[in-house]
């Protein structure tokens, strides 16, 4: 092969050629256009930064005043709540004051008609006492001038007669110097009122009994 030599580039005369300088230029225009971009990054990341900033700290403060509105609340519900529960509280104690003072207004009724009671029962327990010695005991009358021996039984035996209200123990009953009860009646015929008291229902009158006499023992 035959090598044909080349002939060498002519030089430009300023150094450069055309070609040359328009890759600077673009190369140039392209390192600008790099910066300016850059440079706008630069910018948009501080406004993006300054951005976010400024949005996380409204939303701190968003948070913060939320939570300052929820422990408001919180203090107004607990502040309810616990209004609410002292008023129960008082309630419930007034309550039990009241039902307390009932309790015991109704124990002292309780006591007084017990204490009533009891007086009741121990003048009733006088006044049996008092009748079982009638019972045991003779009983002496002076019917007009005619003495009889009988019991209180026997003077008590019907009741709502004379005798079972005269000797019932609520009137007081004065004995004379024989120790004998006095009745101011006629005792000629006082032994068939005895007899009738002795056997109430059973017993009649003779048939020598005149009329004046049953007249007589009718008064």
């Amino acid at each position: 092969h035959t090598i044909t030599p080349t002939s060498p580039a002519r030089a430009h005369p300023h150094g450069m050629d055309g070609n040359t300088r328009s890759k600077r230029r673009r190369v140039d225009d392209l390192s600008q256009q790099l910066g300016a971009a850059g440079e706008k990054r630069a910018v948009l990341r501080g406004k993006l930064t300054s951005a976010f900033q400024t949005t996380v700290t409204e939303a701190f403060k968003d948070l913060e005043q939320e939570c300052l509105r929820a422990d408001e609340q919180a203090g107004e519900a607990r502040a309810r709540l616990l209004a609410e529960a002292q008023r129960a509280a008082a309630k419930v104690k007034k309550d039990a004051t009241s039902h307390d003072a009932g309790m015991r207004r109704e124990l002292w009724k309780d006591r007084a008609a017990l204490k009533k009671d009891r007086v009741a029962l121990e003048e009733e327990k006088v006044a049996m006492e008092k009748t079982h010695t009638f019972q045991t005991n003779k009983i002496l009358l002076d019917v007009g001038g005619h003495k009889f021996t009988t019991s209180l039984a026997t003077l008590t035996s019907v009741p709502d007669t004379y005798f079972a209200s005269v000797f019932s123990g609520r009137f007081p009953l004065t004995l004379d110097a024989d120790g004998a009860y006095c009745i101011d009646r006629d005792g000629v015929h006082f032994r068939h009122i005895l007899n009738h008291l002795r056997s109430p229902g059973r017993y009649t009158l003779s048939s020598d009994v005149t009329m004046g006499q049953k007249d007589e023992l009718a008064v």
